[in-house]
């Protein structure tokens, strides 16, 4: 799959240690409900924004302004919607392509 940008796309889990992770989390093992939501979107925002900073270098092209932002909000909204990462992912990098006619 191609990036956004024309580069080998990036947003893909690294291991089953997030998954695991938000699991945990979002069964409330490890904190409230609340919290556990706020620490799950704070680590899917970390790692698309590492993903897409890594895509955007790996191109070549400057990134046009907010477009990392946008994204990653996006795939923390969508994954909030029940989609998987994967999903989530293609979601948002369209709708980011679009937006920002890529």
């Amino acid at each position: 799959m191609v990036g956004l940008l024309g580069a080998p796309t990036l947003l893909r889990p690294r291991s089953g240690a997030l998954a695991a992770l938000a699991g945990a989390l979002l069964a409330g093992s490890l904190a409230q409900p609340a919290q556990a939501q706020n620490m799950m979107d704070t680590m899917v925002r970390k790692f698309c924004l590492q993903a897409v900073n890594k895509e955007i270098q790996a191109s070549g092209k400057p990134a046009p302004a907010g477009m990392q932002d946008y994204t990653c909000n996006c795939v923390v909204q969508e994954m909030r919607r029940g989609q998987s990462q994967q999903q989530a992912a293609a979601t948002c990098k369209a709708a980011a392509a679009k937006k920002y006619n890529l």
